[in-house]
């Protein structure tokens, strides 16, 4: 029987291809610049699954551009923060520089979250991002005072070299942050159901041997990961983000529908959404391929 051939557009590195359950998986990272997001890709028909945000299921189908569904969730916890190297609050980003990736949603997040601990978010200065695999190295040289990171690779990169950051998670702010990152399909496209299922069975099973298996994460992520890193980053890596794959909500990968809710109807009370008839949780996600 010949495979499947599956195209995954990563948000991030590495590059590789894999083989299981009858399916050839392209997993494709993003050019250097970040020219071109998973969900775009996607969009355009390059791809056939993408590794997103929650956001952007949001807005995709809001717009009516792409009716964009979520169907795995990667980490069922926020793994993210906004990071600082000198600054002690996020009231202290009133007047200085924030490092923006220019997604939907971010930069309102961090006013809200700069107005919520007592600052002025309006006099916030966005920095629109450089490129988005370089934000971070704008912080550590001081173009920026702060920016968004991923605590199991920025953070451990922090610690690995000494430099230590102020952290300041969403959910200190009372802000309800949906799921990051998801594998999302475009619901127009033709993957059938029982690929789907293939797919995120071999999915769950990888993550889940990760978890338990995290030496064997560390090898594979060696091999291809591009720019190369260290088996002592990596395993530092994996070690901490182990903690974020499972939740309250049931086995790895499946969502549940109040999370969504409630970072929707945030957006919506800050009219961040402005159709929410178009942005419903039961489109915008499903557990129907996880068995």
């Amino acid at each position: 029987m010949a495979s499947t051939t599956i195209k995954i557009a990563l948000d991030w590195t590495p590059n590789t291809i894999h083989s299981d359950r009858g399916l050839d998986v392209e997993i494709l990272s993003p050019d250097a610049e970040y020219t071109k997001t998973p969900a775009k890709r996607l969009e355009a028909g390059e791809v056939d699954l993408a590794i997103c945000p929650s956001e952007s299921c949001i807005a995709y189908n809001e717009t009516g551009k792409m009716p964009l569904q979520a169907i795995y969730v990667i980490l069922q916890r926020d793994a993210s923060a906004i990071a600082s190297t000198h600054l002690g609050s996020m009231r202290g980003l009133s007047g200085k520089k924030y490092g923006s990736y220019n997604a939907r949603y971010e930069d309102a997040i961090v006013k809200a979250m700069v107005t919520h601990d007592g600052g002025e978010g309006s006099a916030v200065e966005i920095v629109q991002s450089e490129g988005k695999l370089t934000m971070f190295e704008a912080l550590l040289t001081g173009r920026v005072d702060a920016t968004w990171i991923f605590l199991p690779w920025e953070g451990v990169e922090a610690e690995s070299k000494a430099i230590k950051l102020n952290h300041f998670p969403l959910k200190d702010f009372d802000i309800p942050y949906g799921y990051s990152p998801v594998i999302a399909r475009n619901k127009a496209a033709n993957l059938s159901p029982e690929t789907l299922k293939a797919f995120l069975s071999a999915t769950q099973q990888g993550f889940q041997h990760s978890i338990d298996h995290p030496e064997d994460a560390v090898e594979a992520l060696h091999e291809h990961c591009e720019p190369q890193r260290s088996r002592e980053f990596l395993r530092a890596s994996q070690t901490s983000i182990n903690q974020f794959y499972a939740g309250d909500e049931g086995s790895l990968g499946t969502m549940a529908p109040a999370k969504w809710n409630a970072w929707i109807k945030w957006l919506v009370e800050r009219e961040l959404i402005k159709d929410s008839a178009r942005v419903q949780s039961a489109s915008i996600f499903t557990n129907e391929f996880i068995e």
